[in-house]
Parts: structure tokens; C-alpha cells; sequence
């Protein structure tokens, strides 16, 4: 045993090919084995209307990047349109927030157009056959509301997309690749 420690210090020692390749095996067999892990990605988009006498327009584009290691897109959007209830909805007249999710060749798979306070909601968006497009997918968000800064009187939309994604990480590293 002495002998073969020693055989390994004198050729990870020398500058020889042999002795960077033992080397390098060495420090990957004391790093420790790399662990498949799960990481949630949360984009959060909210706008609150504060402006009591003028509808405000509200336009938003939010483009983000999916690969083949992401598992799960979930949506979430919570809108709060105050006395919607009772005016019901005109087009051209009343507040209103419509968003779409595409994908990367311009299919929408996910969209909203309500004019009406809705609870929160939550809808998975499940892949093709072979799992999600890859690329730049984009949300456009556009919304016309009103509303005071400190009262009830508030439009407010709400929308997440949470991504779950399966990545490794390597001992002694932050990241998750």
C-alpha cells in the first residue's frame, strides 16, 4: 500500500500526460457524485391601477427561455376589477385585461380576456408528445383599468408562470445546470 501511494504522488506529480489524468480523477473522486435536483422559476407580473379619474392602459411583453429539461408551466392570474359586477362588459367601453402565452413558432396555449373580477385560477399547461417547444416563449399582457392609490376602488392583475425544471448540481457549486 505505501508503495502504491507513493506511485500516485510521483505520477500525479509529474508533467506528464499520466500524471494530469490521475490528477484530475483524484480530485473528481473527492468532489463527490453530482445530484439531480428540481428548480421552480417563478416570473411574477402585477400591475395595480391607481389613477381615479383617466383609464390607464396597461401593455406588457415578457418573453423567457424553455428547453427540454423544463417538466411543468404553470399559469396563475388572479384580476380585480372593481363594480364590473354591475356595468357588465361593453367592448371598446369597459376596463378589461386579456393576456396569451405563445410559443415560440406563435401558438397561443394559454390566454385570458375577461372584463369581470375573477378569483385566483390556476391552469397547467401540458407539453406535446415529446415535451414543451423549445425557445423564447412570450406573454403579452394588455389591460385598461383605474383606480385610487390608497383605497378599495383598485383594478389589479395578478399573473404568474412557474416553470419546474430538472437540472444537476455538483457538490460544492451554487448553481443547478
Amino acid at each position: 500500500m505505501p508503495i502504491l501511494m507513493a506511485m500516485v504522488f510521483l505520477l500525479s506529480s509529474s508533467a506528464g500526460c499520466l500524471g494530469l489524468l490521475q490528477a484530475r480523477e483524484a480530485m473528481e473522486h473527492l468532489r463527490g457524485e453530482p445530484e439531480i435536483k428540481s428548480e421552480t422559476i417563478v416570473l411574477k407580473h402585477q400591475k395595480v391601477f391607481t389613477n381615479p379619474t383617466d383609464w390607464e392602459v396597461y401593455e406588457n411583453s415578457t418573453t423567457f427561455y424553455i428547453d427540454e429539461t423544463v417538466s411543468e408551466l404553470i399559469m396563475w392570474r388572479h384580476t380585480k376589477i372593481t363594480g364590473s359586477e354591475t356595468v357588465g362588459c361593453f367592448e371598446n367601453f369597459t376596463r378589461y385585461v386579456r393576456a396569451e402565452l405563445q410559443t415560440p413558432s406563435g401558438q397561443v396555449v394559454w390566454a385570458i380576456d375577461e372584463c369581470v373580477s375573477q378569483d385566483p385560477i390556476t391552469n397547467e399547461i401540458f407539453p406535446e408528445t415529446s415535451g414543451f417547444e423549445t425557445g423564447n416563449w412570450n406573454l403579452v399582457i394588455n389591460a385598461r383599468g383605474a383606480g385610487t392609490a390608497t383605497g378599495a376602488l383598485q383594478d389589479f392583475l395578478k399573473i404568474d408562470i412557474t416553470l419546474k425544471r430538472t437540472c444537476v448540481q455538483y457538490p460544492l457549486e451554487d448553481a443547478c445546470i
